[in-house]
């Protein structure tokens, strides 16, 4: 009877440490700035060329409106770009200099490197060869 008693209160332990493991979230499993990135679609509002906002020029100029295109990033390294809902481009993406910079197609003939310089809940701001690409949630 103890043995059975002893072999319950064990499983019972061991189902508990159990359910508390599963309970532990994705987010702790990685980085704040990686949660930030891939918890949704970022959607273009503003591209800065020399401080200055060219959105609109952009638009009337190469007919390119920059609020239809979104981007999304994944915990596995993907990232896809849409514009006007439809899948333009998709690959890889990681981590850079502490997070600071993003490595897109690294070690394709594709690969380009953007720095970051606003990550929050609801922006995401990052800069190409003098360019900034700003995007909102």
């Amino acid at each position: 009877m103890m043995k059975n008693r002893l072999f319950s209160l064990l499983f019972a332990l061991l189902c508990l440490t159990a359910f508390v493991g599963c309970d532990k979230k994705d987010s702790d499993s990685v980085s704040p700035n990686v949660s930030l990135l891939t918890k949704g679609q970022w959607t273009g509002s503003a591209i800065y060329i020399e401080g200055e906002d060219k959105t609109a020029e952009i638009k009337e100029q190469a007919s390119f409106d920059f609020t239809k295109y979104a981007t999304s990033f994944d915990r596995e390294g993907n990232y896809e770009d849409f514009y006007e809902g439809d899948s333009v481009m998709k690959g890889t993406w990681e981590y850079a200099n502490d997070e600071r910079v993003i490595e897109f197609d690294k070690a394709t003939a594709d690969t380009y490197t953007v720095v970051i310089s606003k990550l929050d809940e609801d922006e995401f701001t990052y800069v190409q060869n003098g360019v900034e690409y700003r995007f909102k949630r």
